[in-house]
């Protein structure tokens, strides 16, 4: 007897990244390949929002104002935008992008765990 598995296409989510002019919330966001992040400049003026290594950066936008950037697998995990370098010109704030389970997520599947071993 043959078994038909069938399996359901995992829907890519969106992300907002409010960016502030000395922070970004959240400063961790938890994503997989194929989600989408959304910049929102809450700044005072026009940005870039681009990877510490440079191998990433978003087209400039303006004072409330969005960007999005596909997320890829290969991406470069730390960011920060125009303005946040200090005179060695090293970026003394920065935002992060996490590929695992968010830490809520992640308690929540190892409740659900326990809960299912203790039935």
């Amino acid at each position: 007897m043959a078994t038909l598995f069938i399996s359901t296409p995992v829907q890519a989510a969106e992300h907002e990244i409010t960016v502030l002019p000395d922070a970004y919330f959240p400063e961790t966001t938890y994503v997989s390949a194929g989600d989408t992040i959304v910049s929102v400049n809450e700044t005072d003026g026009v940005l870039t929002v681009t990877a510490l290594d440079q191998t990433w950066e978003t087209e400039e936008f303006g004072i409330d104002q969005t960007e999005s950037l596909a997320v890829t697998a290969e991406m470069a995990k730390s960011f920060f935008h125009d303005g946040l370098a200090n005179e060695d010109g090293d970026t003394t704030i920065k935002g992060f992008i996490n590929f695992g389970a968010a830490p809520l997520d992640q308690a929540s599947s190892n409740a659900a765990e326990e809960e299912e071993a203790l039935n």
